[in-house]
Order: structure tokens, then sequence, then C-alpha cells
């Protein structure tokens, strides 16, 4: 490909906000937003009830958010720049999982703490995020 073909090439930039109970995917291409979807794990909060073991409560939660990672990532294949976003250890957890995929986790570019926010809210943040970091990776 020559160097005036891949300056014309689309970019597909993805902004994840997620913590453990969501997350909500937001599609660019060239800095328009194409696609957002929003995921759910199906965890339930750290304290549990019934007759299950601590252990083994936190083992199925932990499967569960395992699932959930690879759920998202699954989305993350064609992507060239990916920021993460979220108020606590979710995105630390889910960077993680990405770092398997040596195709993909090569495309994080940022993880951001934020509070949950609204879908305009994170579209705004994102596409200014992401615009700012393209034009930072060009330069």
């Amino acid at each position: 490909m020559s160097h005036n073909q891949q300056e014309q090439r689309s970019v597909r930039q993805i902004a994840i906000w997620v913590d453990h109970r969501e997350a909500i995917m937001a599609i660019f291409t060239d800095a328009h937003l194409l696609q957002e979807e929003e995921l759910f794990s199906g965890v339930g909060p750290h304290t549990h009830g019934g007759g299950w073991s601590q252990q083994r409560f936190e083992s199925h939660r932990r499967a569960t958010l395992d699932h959930f990672y690879e759920e998202i990532t699954q989305n993350l294949n064609n992507a060239d720049e990916i920021i993460i976003y979220g108020p606590g250890q979710a995105k630390h957890e889910l960077e993680q999982h990405i770092n398997r995929y040596k195709g993909v986790s090569q495309h994080v570019i940022d993880l951001v703490t934020t509070d949950k926010l609204d879908d305009q809210q994170f579209i705004r943040m994102a596409l200014k995020d992401l615009v700012s970091a393209h034009l930072q990776k060009k330069n």
C-alpha cells in the first residue's frame, strides 16, 4: 500500500466506557459515530446471600466478568485505536483481558478514569479524545 493510500484509509476508533455491570461501546470512523452498543455483564454486587461460600461466589463472579470482557474484546478486532473509560478497576481488568490478544492490544491508546456518563457526554468526550489522540499520533 502506498503512503497516499494509507493516509486515505479510514481509521476505525472505538471508545468503551466500562464498569463491572455494563459497557457502552462507541464505534467511530474518521470522527463520525457509526454505531453505539450497550453490553451487560449480569454480575451482581460483591456481597452474596444463600448457601454459596464466599470463594465459590467470587469464582462465579470472576467467570462472569471474564465472559463479559471476552464479549467486549470480540468487538475490537478491526479497531485502529481504542480508548477505555470507567470509574474503577473494570477498565484495568478489560485492558488485561485485551492484552491476551496481540492483534488487538497494540491498539489501546489510553485508559481514562471517569464517573458514569450519559450517552451524549460519553460520545462527546470520546470523540474529542480520539481526535486529539489521532492527531498526536500523526505528528
